[in-house]
């Protein structure tokens, strides 16, 4: 007899209860309807799953101006364009408009009945920016999360950053003075000396908003390095996502960065973020993310903080660290218990899973764009289809 109750709409959250009647809606009424005046025989996987992510994101909301009399012309179907962009895992701008004008469901499904009505390339490039701008598909994606999960309570939530390589130069970092170099020790008598700098962390740990914690992180096109699976060094010209996802691999909140900040330096701005959004319980992190401060803005937000150990330097923290890794393995070789927090640790690989569909599924393996509020724009239209597709799944 299993302990777990029977699903039903009284225990389930109103959020999921609402897509999932919205889900059947579409497959009993929109989808025969489609099927009737687009006179196929069946729509595709493609298809369906474009309509419901296209349906659920409702992105016209967000680009209409109600300010405005007349809306620009052909903006939310260009919006809707950019949605199918991800969804159909197309790389440039002018892939999509060929698409479009040899796929009359694709073309009917963003708002165009016939080929001459899709416009150019330079006005899909005009509208973008301005798109980009006004961050329509980061807010298109907060209002999904507010209305539909805002009131499920997640087990996990992961953070990681994810590089971005670009096709434009770094910016150069300006040369400061030569300063002259200072002797070891105390100082003299009447020396006066520049305090050290604070981290970015140190000063984010007393700022209130998230606003005030990403005005110290640069989105300027930066060289990054960074130590693979397999212990080699990677070097890219470009930026980072920095990703915050829960228990179905939901990215919940994404910053973008440039390509020389830490992993640390955002994830304070990811756990106020998505703490605002949804409520979960564990905050999993690599040893990227290894500081106290990270540790107790975590449990300040009333979470629990489980954060791989990173040796820095330290012998002692390298044997402790070994000693555990032996200890893993005779537990496994006797099929004894383990800590917990190993298994709860072992479901960071959502957020790595998430790197993943948004490279190499959902548009953004390589970017053509630059200027951080395009590349941003770009990935956060991937960020919107993943977060809707894959909640769709923990109802269907």
């Amino acid at each position: 007899m299993s302990i777990l109750p029977k699903f039903s709409f009284k225990n389930a959250s109103s959020g999921l209860s609402k897509m999932l009647l919205r889900i059947l809606n579409l497959e009993s009424s929109l989808f025969p309807i489609l099927k009737e005046e687009l006179r196929l025989e069946e729509l595709s996987h493609k298809e369906q799953k474009l309509i419901k992510i296209l349906d659920f994101a409702q992105i016209e909301k967000n680009v209409t101006v109600v300010s405005i009399t007349n809306t620009p012309k052909d903006r939310e179907e260009i919006a809707r364009a950019f949605i199918a962009k991800s969804v159909y895992n197309i790389q440039t701008t002018r892939d999509l408009i060929d698409r479009l004008k040899n796929d009359r469901t694709l073309r009917v499904l963003c708002g165009w009945r016939y080929k001459s009505d899709i416009p150019s390339e330079s006005k899909f490039s005009r509208v973008f920016k301005s798109l980009s701008e006004l961050r329509i598909a980061q807010k298109t994606h907060e209002q999904f999360v507010k209305e539909y999960l805002s009131d499920t309570v997640f087990l996990y939530n992961a953070s990681d950053a994810t590089k971005i390589p670009l096709r434009e130069k770094p910016l150069k970092a300006e040369k400061e003075e030569e300063k002259s170099k200072l002797k070891r020790g105390r100082p003299k008598k009447g020396e006066t000396r520049e305090p050290i700098k604070p981290t970015i962390l140190n000063q984010q740990k007393d700022m209130q908003t998230v606003e005030e914690m990403l005005s110290l992180v640069s989105i300027k096109c930066g060289v990054g390095v960074k130590q693979n699976s397999k212990g080699n060094r990677e070097i890219w010209i470009g930026g980072k996502l920095h990703i915050s996802a829960v228990d179905g691999d939901i990215p919940i909140a994404a910053f973008y960065s440039g390509a020389n900040v830490h992993d640390s330096s955002v994830a304070l701005p990811l756990i106020q973020e998505t703490s605002r959004r949804v409520s979960y319980l564990y905050d999993l992190q690599d040893a990227g993310y290894d500081a106290d401060i990270i540790r107790e803005f975590s449990q300040k937000h009333g979470h629990r903080p489980i954060i791989d150990i990173n040796p820095k330097n330290s012998q002692v923290l390298r044997d402790k660290i070994q000693l555990a890794e032996d200890e893993k393995k005779k537990f496994e070789y006797f099929n004894l218990p383990q800590s917990s927090d190993i298994h709860h640790y072992n479901q960071r690989s959502m957020v790595e899973r998430v790197n993943k569909y948004l490279k190499e599924d959902f548009g953004c393996n390589t970017i053509y764009y630059q200027g951080a509020t395009k590349v941003a724009s770009v990935l956060a239209f991937g960020i919107l289809s993943i977060c809707i597709h894959q909640s769709l799944k923990l109802v269907t």
